[in-house]
């Protein structure tokens, strides 16, 4: 289960907003605190912002643990680059077959287009589906020294 720590900045009856610091140590690769430069262009340096269901009281300020759900990374992964890209090659092909370049890239861009609009079906169903993360309050552990 993939882990990582956030603040709640947000809380509305239904809701809460929880902030990922800006920070990146995905790989572990390199002793960079501040965010990962290998990303694309190093444009994704920002905080990322989840809006989540609230399923205990939290109040703005809060320390939570956010868990994703094993295999729920690769699972999206594979369904964002792998699925679109055979549906746009897939356009292309039946395009082509039907009436040259022109349908051709009108194929690839339809395939491009299914593949967006059931991505975000999915974006929206996992939305809802409380079982592909969950929501945990961290606590603070007090540790008191042993007499030597």
């Amino acid at each position: 289960m993939s882990q990582c720590d956030a603040v709640v900045v947000e809380v509305t009856e239904r809701e809460v907003l929880v902030e990922v610091s800006a920070r990146a140590s995905a790989c572990g690769s390199c002793k960079s605190e501040d965010a990962c430069q290998n990303s694309l262009l190093g444009l994704g340096t920002g905080p990322r912002r989840y809006r989540l269901d609230k399923t205990f009281p939290l109040r703005i300020g809060d320390r939570v643990s956010l868990d994703v759900a094993e295999g729920s990374v690769l699972r999206a992964s594979v369904a964002s680059y792998v699925i679109p890209l055979l549906l746009a090659i897939g356009g292309a092909a039946a395009g082509q077959a039907a009436g040259g370049e022109a349908w051709s890239v009108a194929g690839t861009l339809g395939g491009l287009a299914c593949g967006v609009a059931w991505l975000r079906a999915r974006e929206l169903k996992a939305r809802r589906d409380g079982q592909l993360y969950s929501l945990q309050l961290t606590t603070k552990e007090i540790r008191f020294r042993e007499p030597s």
